[in-house]
């Protein structure tokens, strides 16, 4: 897969929603006048399908991660910095429930699915993994096994969203976001 340029990124990123959770499956041919662009100008930068879905759940969890990094502070209590991580997480999904349902397909994917799932892991659930160890090894959160807590509370996450979608709720309305990420929460305080 070649990078897209800004702007193709940009629309493909735009109608992501739609390409995740198109139901039957959009081709590239359909993404392609989704976007205004040419089936040869996707095919040029996307070997298939699965190309474009890890092309935009990877964006995806970086934006998920920036936007992390920009609300967390560093220098917060272990507690404050969980419960604004998980409140980040859960507005942005929520904005977002498409990603949830690619990340759940992306479990029994391609290596090209593994690959997101790795720079999820990497940008999202390991700094997760690394605040919920802080935080146990200080006393305010419980957690037998870190990575189960940390794998624990994406699941909650992510099927959160996705089971809210697929029902036709609201996945973007705040007081929903606010209780999920307080549940998720509450899973590990002591």
């Amino acid at each position: 897969m070649k990078t897209p340029p800004p702007d193709l990124a940009g629309r493909l990123l735009d109608v992501s929603e739609q390409i995740l959770l198109g139901d039957p499956p959009p081709r590239l041919a359909d993404v392609a006048v989704l976007v205004g662009a040419s089936r040869a100008t996707l095919y040029y930068y996307f070997a298939g399908r699965d190309d474009l879905l890890a092309f935009l759940l990877t964006s995806h969890a970086q934006q998920g991660a920036e936007a992390v990094r920009a609300a967390v502070d560093p220098g917060a209590a272990p507690e404050k910095r969980l419960r604004t991580m998980v409140a980040t997480l859960a507005q942005f999904l929520g904005d977002r429930p498409g990603i949830c349902a690619g990340l759940l397909g992306a479990l029994g994917g391609t290596l090209r699915m593994r690959e997101v799932l790795e720079a999820n892991d990497t940008w999202i659930a390991g700094p997760l993994r690394e605040l919920l160890s802080e935080g146990a090894e200080s006393g305010v959160f419980t957690a037998d096994d870190v990575a189960d807590a940390g794998n624990a509370a994406m699941g909650a996450l992510l099927l959160g969203v996705l089971g809210r979608s697929m029902s036709g709720a609201d996945t973007t309305d705040a007081g929903f976001q606010q209780r999920l990420a307080e549940q998720v929460v509450r899973g590990v305080l002591r």
